[in-house]
């Protein structure tokens, strides 16, 4: 499984994040660039959002993201209700590509949509990295987007035995494996709290990838990947499986 160094050094990599709101003053947060997208310019800060974006870039004492102290590009399509819609994540990854954001993390799954389809393959063409949770709806759940999207690097979540936890949805779209429990994340107002899921092993994943990829380029991205996965620790069967990638 893909997992952060712990001596890790602060970089100037950019993110994109695609999620709820994200509470910029947490301790973990505070020291972060932060631009924002969407809610008509509120903030609206959310456990998850805040969560994802702590394992994204986030550094504090006892505490260390994947990639700290990288820049964030935070679209909110959430605005604290229901939310979430493709088209609301359209409009996001519009926005980061138009801010040629490299690597764009999202936890947010769906049923396949035309409106998706064509951004996101445009998206890959022109060398961006979209990294998204496989789901969490159990291994006989058919595939969820955007993860199943055959341009997209979807992720799934292990525990601390490197054991792939019992919800992780399961496929031949899921790419890598990094850890989603058992482990502490952010949360709005101040403090930590517990996390499980494949929307926690996303950010480590795409938090790795985004390490020197300064702009979108198809290249450095292919680069990135494989870099990251000869890095990795074949778990399950040898060569890529279902279940970790």
């Amino acid at each position: 499984p893909a997992q952060p160094a712990a001596s890790a050094p602060a970089t100037r990599a950019r993110i994109g994040l695609v999620d709820s709101g994200v509470d910029g003053s947490h301790p973990a947060l505070a020291g972060l660039s932060i631009r924002r997208f969407g809610c008509d310019g509120r903030v609206v800060p959310a456990v998850h959002g805040t969560a994802v974006a702590s394992l994204l870039a986030g550094s504090a004492e006892g505490f260390r993201g994947a990639q700290p102290g990288a820049a964030l590009y935070a679209a909110d399509i959430f605005c604290g209700g229901a939310g979430g819609n493709f088209g609301a994540l359209a409009l996001a990854l519009d926005w980061l590509a138009r801010e040629r954001v490299p690597v764009v993390n999202i936890s947010l799954v769906g049923a396949k949509s035309l409106l998706l389809t064509g951004l996101v393959r445009a998206m890959n063409e022109r060398g961006y990295l979209l990294v998204a949770a496989v789901g969490n709806d159990g291994p006989a759940a058919p595939p969820l987007f955007p993860a199943a999207y055959p341009e997209v690097i979807g992720v799934t979540a292990v525990d601390l035995r490197d054991r792939v936890i019992a919800e992780a949805c399961r496929g031949p779209h899921v790419a890598f494996a990094a850890p989603g429990a058992e482990m502490l994340a952010a949360v709005p107002g101040g403090g930590y709290g517990p996390v499980r899921g494949t929307s926690f092993a996303t950010p480590i994943v795409a938090g790795l990838l985004a390490e020197g990829f300064e702009r979108p380029d198809r290249q450095i991205a292919d680069a990135a990947r494989a870099r990251l996965a000869a890095q990795a620790v074949d778990l399950g069967p040898r060569g890529p499986d279902d279940t970790y990638g």
